[in-house]
């Protein structure tokens, strides 16, 4: 988990890069469970988090993912937004927050289509940044294309979390069946265990915005994306 070591306890030693990633880990999950209930603590939440992150995933030169955490800081600050001033073409809540819509049949190809050609896109980028940028990346990247899907879809996800589209849990719930594992190789055990809890709490969240859907929306058309 590096070389930094806080302190030690018996045989076990507490480094740097463990320390912020238990702290980032118990951010981002107290993130998920208010996205869950569409409260909007989970956007200042995540900024934490996520700020937290970009530091465990340089120091464990996992690149696409320590990219991935600049821009779900960006999201983050959007969606902090986007739920609490719906635009005029946006369908509001009685409180006057966004409410949940769905993507139309078109927008979820496109979603898919988006979601691969970033993969490949990134997947190159991240192969060469330490031939391009030796100075900043002195060795190459691991699991480049792995963790490349892993950022493509998170961005996606993320972007309809946002936007407060329902098929944001779906593909999360496809992020955290692939990331737990590779977190748990690449990061370190708390990381894992996080993803393994998002797989429950993707399938929570895509029930409780469903009845959200439900109950706010006056007749079954979609919205489209954006």
């Amino acid at each position: 988990m590096g070389d930094n070591i806080l302190f030690s306890l018996g045989d076990f030693q507490v480094s740097l890069v463990l320390s912020l990633e238990i702290i980032a880990s118990i951010l981002t999950f107290l993130c998920i469970l208010f996205a869950v209930k569409e409260k909007i603590w989970t956007f200042p939440i995540g900024m934490i988090g996520t700020a937290m992150y970009f530091f465990v995933f340089f120091m464990q030169r996992v690149y696409s993912s320590m990219t991935l955490q600049i821009m779900f800081f960006a999201f983050n600050a959007y969606g902090l937004y986007k739920w609490t001033h719906p635009g005029k073409k946006d369908s509001a809540k009685s409180d006057n927050t966004l409410a949940v819509t769905l993507l139309t049949s078109k927008s979820r190809v496109l979603t898919i289509v988006i979601i691969a050609v970033l993969t490949m896109a990134l997947g190159y980028v991240m192969s060469n940044l330490n031939n391009w940028l030796p100075a900043l990346f002195p060795e190459e990247a691991k699991y480049v294309y792995i963790d490349t899907s892993i950022l493509a879809a998170s961005l996606v996800a993320q972007y309809l979390m946002a936007i407060k589209k329902l098929e944001n849990w779906a593909i999360w719930f496809a992020v955290d069946i692939v990331s737990a594992p590779f977190y748990f190789i690449t990061v370190g055990w708390a990381t894992g265990i996080l993803y393994l809890v998002f797989i429950f709490t993707a399938v929570m969240g895509w029930i409780e915005w469903k009845k959200s859907y439900k109950s706010t929306s006056k007749d079954t058309e979609f919205s489209d994306i954006g």
